[in-house]
């Protein structure tokens, strides 16, 4: 049976899918209002049932389950955004009859605020802002004086939220729009891996009300160059592929990278943004995937260009849809064109050895086509164990077999199984 707390939608297949057939998949995300996301506007609260889900919340924290218990107390605050414990939990404090984290209620202690286009700016000097004037130290310029100073990527605008300094010289509204987007990234995948960086004890203190959330005292770092030219130029002579690519992360440099197009390519975003918090957020091996598992590495990454914002879902933050992300192209690689490389075979194979295979391109399908599996068949039971999986690939304590140990199956029994799920049940 699928587990309450987590909101399936039985949606539609992809257009490669047969008529008969539906997928299973694909799951609702509750993104906090705060300042960097306003949610979806005023809400009708209703405590006693938010009351009842944090209650559930701190049940399943005390089982183990601290990425459900996260996900559940984030759904709690969509029912009622002033529920105590929930906003304690996920490090929000009340300061002045707003819910803010403690990064928020300094900056406005120093007297800014957050503007959707200016990022963080004085109080006072918000008219002057959207008159078109920028402070540049205690002197102001016209805005075209400011872009000619913020030419080039290494004297560009830096933007700076709780947890992303973005960097980049193609507007300072690029440069708060995707601080604040990454913002609401970040709490997606806080609420689905709180089990990767948080210990047991820690989540079940935070319920309790005898710790704090930690707070991140040094930014992910983000690159967002103007054009493509830059970007290839500013980072060729660190990839020489890199015109190949429409966005990178350097794991030695602690770097997401990524450049401007006709519109912003959220799935790369999302994709080399994840591997950024994975990476940074506990303590990894040096090269991660090296010897066995790359295709988990890659496979949850692509898991997150499925991720959808309410505006183009049309409601919740989405992720996991059965169209979503690489999901039809991993159906279509399966039940039409019949490839498949088993687990057993797969699961060993070391980030050299999968990218030097000529049928790349088919096993990234394939790889964010299992990981969507492994996150979201069967209610989300798979979920811990991968979880727990995943941390210790990066910090180098998983052999190639612990994914299997952890999930009580067989390569052969998950290779059927995700079949079966790809399929999905006759109508």
């Amino acid at each position: 049976m699928p587990r309450p707390w987590l909101l399936l939608l039985i949606l539609a297949t992809a257009a490669l899918a047969p008529a008969a057939t539906r997928l299973a998949s694909g799951e609702a995300l509750a993104v906090v209002p705060d300042l960097y996301s306003a949610g979806p506007g005023p809400v009708e609260a209703d405590p006693a049932q938010a009351a009842e889900m944090v209650k559930r919340a701190a049940e399943l924290a005390g089982m183990g389950q601290s990425s459900a218990a996260l996900q559940l107390a984030s759904r709690a605050l969509a029912v009622d955004p002033d529920n105590e414990i929930a906003r304690r939990v996920l490090g929000y404090e009340m300061h002045e009859d707003q819910w803010l984290t403690p990064y928020q209620a300094r900056q406005i202690g120093r007297g800014f605020v957050w503007h959707a286009k200016h990022g963080w700016i004085k109080q006072d000097d918000i008219a002057r802002y959207e008159a078109g004037e920028r402070r540049n130290g205690r002197r102001w310029s016209t805005a075209e004086e400011d872009a000619l100073r913020h030419a080039t990527i290494d004297r560009g605008w830096q933007v700076r939220t709780d947890h992303f300094l973005v960097t980049t010289n193609h507007s300072l509204e690029a440069g708060a729009m995707i601080a604040a987007e990454l913002e609401q990234l970040f709490q997606a995948w806080r609420q689905m891996f709180a089990g990767y960086y948080l210990g047991e004890a820690e989540v079940q203190s935070r319920f309790a009300g005898t710790r704090s959330a930690r707070q991140r005292s040094r930014p992910y770092n983000v690159i967002f160059h103007r054009t493509k030219e830059e970007y290839v130029a500013a980072l060729q002579h660190k990839q020489p592929r890199i015109g190949e690519t429409l966005g990178i992360y350097f794991d030695d440099l602690r770097e997401a990278h990524f450049y401007a197009g006709n519109e912003i390519d959220r799935a790369t975003l999302y994709h080399e943004a994840v591997h950024q918090l994975f990476k940074e957020s506990v303590r990894s091996r040096k090269e991660v995937g090296l010897q066995h598992g790359f295709w988990l590495v890659e496979g949850i990454a692509c898991y997150f260009e499925s991720l959808t914002p309410p505006e183009e879902s049309g409601g919740d933050w989405t992720i996991g849809e059965p169209n979503g992300g690489r999901l039809p192209a991993a159906r279509h690689r399966l039940l039409v064109d019949v490839f498949y490389v088993p687990l057993a075979e797969l699961a060993p194979l070391g980030k050299l050895d999968l990218q030097r295979r000529p049928d790349l391109a088919p096993l990234y399908s394939q790889s964010a086509g299992l990981a969507t599996y492994l996150m979201e068949a069967d209610g989300g039971s798979f979920r811990e164990p991968l979880v727990a999986h995943l941390r210790g690939l990066y910090e180098g304590d998983a052999n190639s077999d612990d994914l299997f140990e952890r999930l009580g199956q067989t390569p052969d029994e998950l290779d059927a199984a995700y079949r079966r799920w790809l399929q999905g049940p006759a109508e």
